[in-house]
């Protein structure tokens, strides 16, 4: 009986620490709430399933979890999810479809379509060159340009649309630009011009998604971006892995949004990033010297540092560390000039197309 009471006790201990664990996940994703990472889940809707890279069965995906290379994920009839790629462009994925994430690298992005139909977003700056590589069984392309497109996988085919933007198609030389629908059969390829019937209900929802993540951006706050990266104990080796940005959690949108580190960024449906800044080196507070987040205007870089703070001017959100930088006054550099190439004071939220509950931003 002694023995069956160390069991049962034992028992209870793994399950509570799994318990612990699991909301440990939870909270440490917001609490640091930074990322420069692709594959991060950012919204579900309905019944999303993976299966992991090396597993035999499916589970659940939810809003917290992370996507690694070799990971298929499947929608149910219903649901859709939106997955975070590289920090600036955002995959959504329509009900009844199945996508592997090839490749979670940054620099060698790559997403394999099964069936079903997807949207990518890719946002951007005018003459950026971006590098997300779509596979399907019929074709191989690469986006290149800020942009939307969508691609339907069909039964013996695949269309790519290409709202907006630029890709290169495997084998072809000259580039399919935006209002172009493109359909790979056979071998072959059949060129048209996007029309109003292209669009449906997903189209629709994907732009409000894209609208709205993007306002999300203008409820940033630089002191609490900072307070991520003291955190989680970041070094400036993310800002390499990361050249345009990064993705940081929004209470308003209650996922991440993108957070750029040069002026100029806009989501291909309109809605500027007009939050931004670049990285310094300063006093993030408790004492904390490292790279902190240095907002700048638009139209403009700016900012001085000094042992009490760094500071770039934007209202609220615009000045970071512990005190009034009346330190040494050293000048923090601006980041080279680009060729065309959590706490929210705005005002009440507007309701998340994505369907999921939010906090509203506290002071």
């Amino acid at each position: 009986m002694k023995h069956l009471t160390v069991v049962l006790r034992t028992s209870a201990l793994i399950a509570l620490s799994i318990a612990l664990a699991a909301v440990s996940y939870g909270q440490n994703r917001e609490r640091f709430g930074i990322s420069a990472k692709a594959g991060g889940i950012n919204s579900v809707i309905g019944r999303v399933l993976v299966k992991r890279t090396g597993q035999s069965s499916q589970e659940d995906l939810s809003a917290k979890d992370d996507l690694t290379s070799g990971d298929v994920v499947t929608t149910r009839g219903g649901s859709r999810v939106e997955v975070l790629l590289n920090p600036g462009s955002y995959l959504r994925v329509t009900e009844n479809s199945e996508f592997e994430l090839t490749d979670n690298s940054l620099n060698n992005l790559q997403l394999r379509f099964i069936k079903g139909s997807a949207i990518v977003e890719a946002t951007g700056t005018d003459d950026l060159r971006l590098q997300i590589r779509i596979v399907t069984d019929q074709t191989r392309f690469t986006i290149v340009r800020r942009g939307v497109y969508r691609i339907n996988v069909l039964p013996g085919s695949t269309e790519l649309l290409v709202q907006k933007g630029r890709v290169l198609v495997d084998g072809q030389q000259a580039m399919i630009k935006g209002g172009t629908k493109i359909t790979f059969h056979q071998g072959s390829s059949f060129t048209a011009k996007l029309t109003r019937k292209d669009r449906d209900e997903f189209d629709d929802w994907s732009k409000e998604r894209g609208e709205f993540l993007a306002r999300a951006n203008e409820r940033l706050s630089i002191r609490t971006l900072n307070s991520y990266l003291f955190d989680s104990g970041w070094d400036s080796g993310f800002y390499s892995s990361s050249r345009f940005g990064l993705w940081t959690y929004s209470p308003f949108a209650g996922g991440f949004t993108f957070f750029p580190f040069r002026y100029g960024w806009s989501s291909p449906y309109g809605h500027n990033y007009g939050r931004c800044g670049w990285l310094g080196y300063g006093f993030g507070g408790n004492g904390y010297f490292g790279p902190v987040i240095v907002s700048a205007p638009p139209g403009g870089y700016g900012g001085s540092s000094g042992s009490g703070g760094s500071s770039g001017g934007w209202g609220s959100g615009g000045s970071t560390g512990g005190g009034s930088g009346s330190g040494s006054g050293s000048t923090v550099a601006a980041p080279p000039s680009v060729s065309p190439s959590r706490p929210s004071q705005a005002g009440p939220a507007a309701p998340d197309p994505g369907g999921r509950p939010r906090t509203r931003d506290p002071l």
